[in-house]
């Protein structure tokens, strides 16, 4: 009569080798020291992308504020500055960033017009504007509010750093 594949099974187990259950709990805590090491790493790469994902969301919106700031600027003659004020700060307000004095903006027109806001900020010197163009440059301060410091302790800082991104439009 031949065996059933249950009673193989059983078979099997029973011819196991001896060390084999002394080797396992020996591994154990080798898994446990991998996991740790492993989990050590993944934090850490999850902080990595949570930090650069939120800066890279913060320029996106500055870039955002600078367009329709220089669109604006176009379609106005002469622009009025604390109208573009206004403009950058709905625009930013719309993607939840309130800065207050940690925002500052430059409309060349095309003619540098003084700066709004407290923070140093250059229009870039290129491409040099034609008369019927505007370029709105907005500088915004990471040390504030949009930035978190999660990496601070691993070396990288957003402190004292700032956004600066500049727009033209053609007028209309």
């Amino acid at each position: 009569m031949t065996p059933s594949p249950l009673e193989n099974v059983s078979l099997l187990e029973n011819h196991r080798m001896p060390g084999h259950r002394r080797h396992r709990a020996q591994r154990r805590g080798v898994y446990t020291i991998e996991l740790i090491l492993v989990l050590i790493v993944l934090v850490l790469a999850t902080f990595v992308s949570l930090q650069f994902g939120i800066a890279l969301i913060v320029k996106q919106a500055v870039a955002h504020a600078a367009t329709v700031a220089a669109r604006e600027a176009a379609k106005a003659n002469p622009a009025n500055l604390p109208e573009l004020e206004a403009i950058v700060e709905r625009v930013l307000a719309g993607h939840q960033i309130v800065v207050g004095n940690d925002l500052s903006f430059v409309l060349e027109n095309p003619d540098p017009q003084p700066l709004q806001g407290t923070l140093p900020c250059a229009p870039p010197l290129t491409p040099v504007l034609d008369g019927d163009e505007v370029r709105v440059t907005v500088c915004l301060s990471l040390t504030a509010h949009p930035i978190l410091n999660i990496l601070e302790a691993y070396g990288v800082d957003f402190t004292g750093k700032t956004f600066s991104i500049s727009a033209v439009a053609t007028r209309e």
